[in-house]
C-alpha cells in the first residue's frame, strides 16, 4: 500500500507503524511475532491514512528530536532533524545557569532540549495556539522537564522581571512565504498548522517582529538565535544588523543550505 502512494521509506515505515500498534520493536516484529486480527486492521487503517498523505508522525504520534522523543499530533508543528543544529547553537551561546527563552515552542522540542542537555539553565518557551500549547504541556509532563511554558504572541506573557536579563532568545519561527505554499510537500501544506508554518509574502514577517521584540528583553551581550528559510540568508542578517545587532552571522545546515543566524544585542 505505501509503495503504491510512492513513499520513499515504505518498509521501515510500514514497520513504524506495525511498532506503534503493536508496541513491538521491529526486530520483534520481522523475528515473527504475533498480531491479532484487531492489530492487523489498526495497521492497515494507519498505512492507509498514511498513503492519503498524513504525516507518519501524527500516526504513530511519536518524533525524535536529539535525544528526547516527544508526543505529537494534529495541531502541532513535527519537529525537523534541521532544528537540532539550531539548538546546538544556541546552547553554545548560553552562559553557566543562563537564562533561555524559546519562541512558538510548538511540541516542546527546543526548550525540553535545553532544559534536559543544560540543567542548570532556567528556561521557559512561549506559544501562541492553545492546541500547540497542549502538546508541549504533555511533553514537558511525560519528560519531567523543567520548562516554564507560557501562553503568547512572540515574548508576549513572559514577566517583566526577565526584561533585560534574557542570554539567548531562541525561535524556529514560520518562514515560509505564502506564495510558495504550492512548493510544499502535501502532507506539510494540508496536514501542518498554517500559522506554524506561513509568514507573510516574503516569509519574513515573524522574523522581523521578533528581531524588533527580542532587543528588549536581552540582556546586553544576549543572543538572538533563529532558524531561517534557504533563501533568507542575507535578508535575515540585513535586518539584525538594521535592528542593532552585532557580530551577525549566518550558518549552513548539511546539506550546505543557509539554515541559522544569529545576532549579539548591543
Amino acid at each position: 500500500m505505501l509503495d503504491e502512494a510512492n513513499m520513499a521509506a515504505s518498509e521501515r515505515e510500514a514497520l513504524w507503524l506495525i511498532e506503534a500498534v503493536t508496541g513491538a520493536s521491529a526486530a520483534t516484529v520481522q523475528a515473527g511475532f504475533g498480531v491479532t486480527e484487531q492489530d492487523c486492521e489498526s495497521v492497515l487503517e494507519l498505512a492507509r491514512r498514511r498513503a492519503a498523505g498524513e504525516p507518519l508522525q501524527y500516526l504513530t504520534g511519536i518524533s525524535g528530536f536529539r535525544a528526547l522523543e516527544l508526543r505529537v499530533g494534529p495541531g502541532t508543528f513535527i519537529p525537523r532533524p534541521e532544528t537540532e543544529l539550531l539548538v546546538e547553537l544556541a546552547l553554545a551561546r548560553l552562559p553557566p545557569s543562563g537564562v533561555i527563552v524559546d519562541v512558538g515552542t510548538g511540541s516542546g522540542a527546543i526548550a525540553l532540549a535545553a532544559a534536559q542537555e543544560r540543567p542548570d539553565a532556567s528556561v521557559y518557551a512561549t506559544e501562541a495556539s492553545p492546541g500547540a500549547l497542549r502538546w508541549a504541556r504533555l511533553n514537558r509532563k511525560r519528560l519531567g522537564l523543567a520548562v516554564e511554558l507560557v501562553s503568547g504572541d512572540l515574548l508576549d506573557g513572559l514577566s517583566n522581571d526577565l526584561k533585560g536579563g534574557i542570554d539567548v532568545v531562541v525561535s524556529n519561527p514560520p518562514y515560509v512565504s505564502v506564495g510558495d505554499t504550492s512548493c510544499l510537500p502535501s502532507d506539510v501544506r494540508e496536514h501542518e498548522p498554517y500559522e506554524a508554518l506561513f509568514a507573510g509574502p516574503d516569509g519574513l514577517e515573524v522574523i522581523v517582529r521578533l528581531a524588533a521584540e527580542a532587543g528588549k528583553w536581552l540582556t546586553p551581550g544576549g543572543w538572538l538565535v533563529l532558524e531561517i528559510g534557504a533563501t533568507q540568508g542575507q535578508a535575515t542578517a540585513n535586518e539584525l544588523r538594521r535592528r542593532g545587532y552585532e557580530e551577525v552571522s549566518v550558518y549552513r545546515d548539511l546539506a550546505g543550505r543557509p539554515r541559522t543566524t544569529e545576532g549579539r544585542h548591543r
